[in-house]
């Protein structure tokens, strides 16, 4: 029997994350929404999290920054219990202490502002003898806080740069940012973001921030808006040679609507329609119906 439980639209995330900080001994936060997730906490510090469960986001950090060898990780692999794949790396001296502490900050700091979105799931909070990824550093929750908060304030701007999920990243020449290696490593042309967020293991927020960066550091370029962009154009088309209107595809996700958080519905109805003029009505008609295709 769990010693906290509830609801995520009752409680948000951080003021869970508040109160179980506020006491002593070592707890675990499980949280189930779209997907599993998990919190740890030490006496009022952050041990590990992860905004899916079911993937190794930090192991794969390490792998794409070429930290970790191939032996290495295979020796990690077999031996990993509970602790986790980075833990038996730890424990097996195959990481370098000053180099983990830094990505170990990113990682969860990209976690946790993943988990602040989530709207709709259920949490349990008890002690635990043994936590997932304990590595051996820990952060201030008052740190990492302030951390989250700064990088959501950077985020909606990031993602209105970047365009969309499914916006097709292009390498650029130029100096790559030290801890942005791995992340431009999978840039290829080919990619999407919601590719590279799904490969990076840079969470769902920092993937985003983290690509424009690059952009701003002239090391990536988005070369394709999605194809919403494109489908309005040629729907704009159609209506001026009146051909055959395009058929609709799915809209690809908005980045600013992130799985598990807000919902797509929610945002919508914080954007009313600007009532058109009667004399722009019948272009206008024509316009929505190849976006619609109706």
């Amino acid at each position: 029997m769990p010693l906290l439980a509830g609801s995520v639209h009752a409680f948000r995330v951080q003021e869970v994350l508040s109160l179980v900080g506020r006491k002593p001994g070592q707890w675990l936060v499980r949280l189930q929404g779209e997907q599993a997730a998990f919190v740890a906490l030490r006496d009022g510090a952050v041990v590990s999290a992860s905004a899916d469960g079911s993937r190794q986001c930090l192991a794969r950090r390490l792998v794409l920054e070429g930290a970790v060898g191939t032996t290495s990780l295979a020796e990690a692999l077999r031996s990993a219990q509970d602790g986790g794949v980075v833990k038996a790396l730890v424990q097996a001296d195959a990481i370098d202490p000053d180099y983990l502490r830094p990505l170990t900050r990113l990682h969860l700091v990209s976690a946790l502002a993943g988990l602040s979105h989530w709207r709709k799931g259920t949490f349990t909070a008890d002690e635990a003898d043994v936590v997932p990824d304990d590595v051996g550093v820990v952060f201030p929750l008052a740190e990492m806080a302030a951390d989250v908060t700064a990088l959501l304030k950077r985020w909606r701007p990031a993602a209105d740069l970047l365009g969309g999920s499914s916006t097709v990243m292009a390498a650029h020449p130029g100096a790559v940012p030290a801890h942005l290696r791995g992340l431009h490593s999978l840039i290829d042309g080919r990619r999407t973001v919601a590719e590279l967020i799904e490969a990076s293991g840079h969470g769902t927020v920092g993937t985003v921030v983290d690509l424009a960066d690059l952009v701003d550091a002239d090391c990536a370029i988005p070369v394709i808006a999605g194809s919403g962009a494109v489908e309005h154009r040629l729907a704009m088309l159609s209506a001026i040679e009146d051909a055959p209107a395009p058929t609709k595809r799915p809209q690809a996700p908005h980045l600013a609507v992130i799985p598990g958080g807000t919902a797509a519905e929610e945002v919508s109805e914080a954007a009313p329609e600007t009532p058109a003029r009667d004399d722009d009505q019948d272009l206008l008609t024509a316009i929505l119906r190849g976006v619609r295709g109706v």
